[in-house]
């Protein structure tokens, strides 16, 4: 047989092809404009951290020249240096005092210039505005006597070279010359460079650390929260390098001096930086899948229209439909096939209708049966218990016993064959029980535990009745104490919510062959539980087969009946409860 083709599908699958193509072609320009932008920001970036790093470099190396030449050249220097006991007075004043302008004229904005002895009895510095905050404290006084401690220890740092100092929030570069037992320290604020490189550029997403090859001198709290090494910093100074991809590292390093700079751009950066081009390529995206969706649409409607509606009025009627929504349609072809389809469905639901109707008198006549059939051998026994009474002549017994047995036949036959509230059935059993009471002479309780919320749930009449009747009627009246036990209770199962009733009793329990014919029912009555088999013969249509049974024997003796009713009982349940309440 030859392969038929959808028209629908041959259609979809064309414009399925011409999207996927036009997303492709879409993809790869908007792929290439994403890539140069990316490298544009990691080009600006680079050129920024070049001009960032020759400028700190550029200070470096004129603070290293001025200390060569105050150690080389400067007179007041040498003198001061000098184990000269004549250099006194006023001329060892006019040498410090030479030093001192020399030392506030070549002082910049983020770098200081420390002079000091090792007799610790001589200590000068100027700062630039931002270098420490600017501002002379106790705090910069004493973190200046600081630094010269660190020099003057047993363990001072290499002279002539620039080295770091660390000390709490303080982060220094310092470049010292010593003659003899003068110092003169060139300083420099990495922390205020740093400060200022981020205002000016206005990077709130790039975080800017300076480095040296052994240890990271600012921003470690960035470094640290992108998990970021001194390694990592290093190996990008060639080329930007993907950290874990969370961030990109770019590195510039003097090679000279060994002091570096890197620029942590994170995805939040190049985010804001691609957002414009993201927003627009998304927005194109949209507009071109809107105008494929709108030919598709229109296309639709002018060639598959005709043939989705036939398609849906055949799963529409098939799925059990009672009428086709109809819209007005503009164009004249398509109203008269949705007329023609309107009028098909019409007569379908008609004929399902007649055979609803033909179902539903079988049913109806199957639950009379079955409720007629349940042949009860307690209204014998009653009636003999009344003429008994009536002989001996005890009125009160007879009256009581005479309205028990009206109740009892007034729900026996009532006229629903429905559903029931369980407040009627549990009525109906305390008042079968009454009656037993006073036929029996032995000892038998009745015990009841069903949740308040419960007492108004529709079931089937004689659902538990049934089971209280063949309590009785199988348990001959002895010495033993006989207990009925009602439990009623709501549970959940495979995530449904079932009523569970659970009838237990202590008597002799179910046979053998009484178990194998309720639980493997096969439409054969057994004779001596007509009204259990029955019962489940009714519950059977009342609920579609949609609730469980259970019978069984307890370990200890006694039967066990269990009943799982869904809480969401049918429609009918529904309306035979309103008509019991009203």
């Amino acid at each position: 047989m030859k392969h038929q083709k959808s028209v629908k599908a041959l259609l979809l699958s064309i414009f399925c092809t011409l999207l996927a193509v036009t997303v492709f072609c879409f993809a790869v320009c908007g792929g290439y404009t994403i890539y140069t932008s990316v490298q544009e920001l990691l080009r600006y970036n680079r050129a920024s951290l070049d001009v960032y790093l020759n400028d700190l470099t550029y200070t470096m190396r004129e603070l290293e020249k001025f200390n060569q030449d105050v150690y080389s050249n400067n007179l007041d220097f040498r003198a001061l240096s000098l184990e000269n006991p004549t250099l006194v007075g006023a001329h060892q004043i006019e040498s410090e005092m030479n030093l001192q302008r020399l030392i506030r004229s070549r002082v910049g904005e983020n770098t200081g210039i420390l002079l000091f002895n090792d007799r610790q009895d001589e200590l000068f510095f100027s700062i630039g505005e931002d270098f420490l905050g600017g501002v002379v404290t106790p705090g910069v006084s004493q973190e200046m006597q600081n630094i010269r401690t660190h020099w003057l220890s047993d363990d001072p740092p290499v002279t002539q070279c620039w080295v770091s100092y660390i000390n709490g929030d303080t982060t220094l570069l310092m470049n010292i010359f010593k003659q003899r037992g003068v110092y003169i320290c060139s300083m420099v604020d990495i922390s205020a460079f740093a400060q200022r490189y981020t205002e000016a550029a206005q990077m709130d997403t790039i975080d800017i650390s300076f480095l040296t090859r052994e240890e990271i001198l600012t921003n470690a709290q960035a470094v640290q929260q992108h998990s970021v090494s001194i390694e990592d910093m290093l190996s990008a100074v060639e080329d930007p390098s993907w950290h874990s991809y969370s961030c990109v590292l770019q590195t510039r390093l003097d090679n000279k001096t060994g002091v570096g700079i890197c620029g942590i751009i994170s995805l939040g950066g190049v985010w804001n930086h691609l957002r414009v081009y993201v927003i627009l390529l998304t927005a194109a995206f949209l507009v071109i899948c809107a105008l494929f969706a709108l030919m598709y649409h229109l296309l639709n409607q002018l060639l598959i229209y005709p043939l989705d509606q036939i398609a849906a009025a055949t799963r529409q009627i098939t799925d059990g439909t009672t009428s086709i929504e109809k819209q007005p349609e503009s164009i004249r072809e398509f109203q008269e096939i949705q007329d023609a389809l309107s009028r098909l469905v019409e007569q379908k639901v008609s004929l399902a209708k007649d055979n609803m109707n033909q179902i539903y008198q079988k049913e109806h006549a199957l639950l009379q049966y079955y409720q007629l059939q349940t042949r009860s051998h307690f209204v014998l026994n009653c009636l003999k218990t009344i003429y008994s009474l009536t002989v001996q002549g005890d009125q009160e017994k007879t009256m009581k016993v005479i309205g028990l047995f009206s109740n009892h036949l007034r729900y026996v036959y009532h006229d629903s064959l429905s559903f029931v509230p369980l407040r009627a059935e549990l009525e109906e059993v305390q008042d079968y029980f009454s009656i037993i009471e006073l036929e029996r002479c032995d000892h038998i309780l009745l015990n009841q535990t069903v949740a308040p919320q419960l007492l108004d749930f529709p079931v089937p009449p004689l659902i538990i009745q049934t089971f209280v009747e063949n309590f009785n009627k199988h348990n001959a009246q002895g010495t033993q104490i006989l207990r009925f036990c009602i439990r009623v209770d709501k549970v959940n199962l495979d995530d449904q919510d079932y009523v569970r009733i659970r009838l237990t009793d202590n008597g002799i329990g179910y046979s053998e062959e009484a178990l194998k014919g309720l639980q493997n029912s096969d439409g054969i009555f057994e004779r001596n539980h007509v009204g259990v088999q029955n019962l489940c013969r009714r519950m059977d249509i009342l609920y579609q087969k949609q609730c469980k049974k259970a019978f069984l024997n307890n370990p200890g003796g006694g039967a066990l009946t269990i009943f799982y009713l869904p809480l969401d009982p049918p429609a009918d349940a529904q309306e035979t409860h309103k008509g019991e309440q009203s």
